[in-house]
């Protein structure tokens, strides 16, 4: 199957996911409602205003029929599952900055990113927007922040 069918399939995928997570946030109650729903109705539009902007970029554009392969670099592709699964197994416990702090570098090391400036940079601003946008913005009560 071509790259390009398979980036606009996951895509479309990704907008219809979008909007039923957006509508699933009607059967929250309670305090849930207030809290909770604002998250995930963030989450929801972000992903779908992205996926259906990447989406129209990659129909505007040409591409060739590249071929999707998906055990080019089964190393780099092991080590960011065994990253993404250690990430996840410590969240409960460490919270989410911690280890965000050590995974975000570790995976663009990974991916082949060499400029450590911009690598810290990076981190520094994903965990200062998360901070910013969920806990101070919408409130919502990350594992492990306790201030």
């Amino acid at each position: 199957m071509a790259k390009k069918n398979v980036d606009r399939a996951v895509l479309a995928l990704l907008i219809v996911m979008a909007v039923l997570l957006y509508f699933s946030t009607a059967n929250y109650t309670g305090i849930a409602l207030k809290t909770s729903a604002k998250y995930v109705q963030f989450l929801a539009v972000s992903i779908g205003v992205l996926s259906v902007v990447q989406l129209a970029s990659s129909l505007l554009r040409e591409q060739s029929n590249v071929k999707l392969i998906l055990t080019e670099n089964m190393v780099r592709f092991g080590g960011l599952l065994l990253g993404l699964i250690i990430f996840a197994s410590v969240f409960e416990t460490l919270g989410f900055f911690i280890p965000a702090a050590v995974f975000i570098p570790v995976i663009a090391v990974l991916l082949g990113f060499r400029s450590y400036v911009a690598i810290g940079l990076t981190t520094a601003g994903v965990l200062t927007f998360v901070y910013l946008v969920f806990v101070q913005l919408l409130s919502v009560n990350l594992p492990g922040l306790e201030f």
